[in-house]
């Protein structure tokens, strides 16, 4: 069981340099990373905002009705 943890830990630890290493032998530059990391950001952000906000907007229809 150590084991199985101690493969799971150092791939976890590997992971961003070899998407890193990925992305530079696919071509992107550094200023492409950073526009793909910043809608990667973003649409994390919008896709935990929405909910919030359609929860708010029941709540509102729900007392509008009653």
């Amino acid at each position: 069981m150590a084991q199985q943890l101690n493969i799971t830990t150092e791939a976890i630890k590997s992971t961003p340099p070899a998407i890193v290493t990925l992305l530079h032998a696919g071509g992107m530059t550094p200023s492409d990373w950073i526009t793909v990391l910043t809608l990667a950001y973003l649409a994390l952000q919008i896709g935990l905002i929405v909910p919030k906000y359609i929860e708010k907007l029941r709540g509102w229809l729900d007392r509008e009705k009653s």
